[in-house]
């Protein structure tokens, strides 16, 4: 088992990326802490991974609620003792044209991506650099090398890479790594409601012909969640099928 004994929080658990993520971590023998604002379904996945031999707690958070972020850390602490490794996955879409976005929209996808992912690393230095060891892995998007109608969730995903390249050089020395993923266009219940006209479209910019499953990018967070990725710090991880290859 990769992540033995690990203590491992996961953001935006419930579903999509974060499911996934969930479930593999605890068949790789982490104890995992589930985190999203829907406690029925977290409950239920729980319920699923301890059936399966894991093992598993759900906590209920608003991942832009510094409040929130601290209750999480200092619960998980409680239970389990320390964190390990920290999985921000939570996000938030609200697309519109630029000149068609709300103050609100603007500032409820930054404060979920942004400003969510930012409390939860700060949240988790004190418990990983008493271990002097810990893993972070952020979630960018393809949506960096910009999108139309995407101009809020481009930017807040753009902020994340800048946030994970400052913290992995602050964090080093505390031996914390901090990585980045970027998935492209994923089967998750954000793409449910393409229509065929659009996915045919996305399809053909796709190099490999077909959209990324949730656990195609689970393995890569396992990857950069393990020891095998222990050299590696700073960096941000494409995994879009060759969409931007030639971006």
């Amino acid at each position: 088992m990769r992540l033995k004994d690990k203590v491992a929080i996961i953001t935006g658990a419930s579903s999509g990326i974060g499911k996934a993520c969930a479930k593999l971590f605890a068949r790789e023998g982490a104890k995992v802490v589930l985190v999203a604002r829907r406690m029925e379904v977290l409950e239920d996945l729980a319920s699923e991974i301890k059936r399966e031999g894991g093992e598993a707690i759900p906590l209920k958070a608003d991942v832009s609620n510094p409040e929130d972020v601290n209750r999480v850390v200092d619960e998980t602490v409680k239970v389990y003792g320390t964190v390990n490794i920290l999985i921000n996955n939570a996000g938030l879409t609200q697309d519109n044209l630029a000149l068609k976005l709300t103050p609100q929209q603007w500032e409820e996808v930054l404060r979920v991506n942004l400003l969510g992912t930012f409390y939860f690393c700060q949240a988790v230095f004190r418990p990983m650099r008493r271990e002097r060891y810990g893993k972070i892995v952020n979630t960018a998007s393809v949506a960096i090398k910009g999108n139309i109608g995407q101009a809020n969730y481009a930017a807040s995903k753009a902020g994340v890479v800048a946030l994970t390249r400052t913290l992995a050089l602050e964090y080093a020395r505390a031996g914390i790594r901090v990585n980045c993923v970027a998935p492209g266009v994923i089967e998750t219940p954000m793409t449910e409601g393409f229509s065929e006209d659009m996915r045919k479209k996305i399809l053909e910019r796709i190099p490999l012909g077909y959209l990324g499953r949730p656990e195609d990018v689970a393995y890569l967070h396992l990857f950069l969640a393990s020891p095998e990725s222990d050299y590696i710090t700073g960096q941000v991880f494409f995994i879009d099928g060759g969409l931007t290859v030639g971006i």
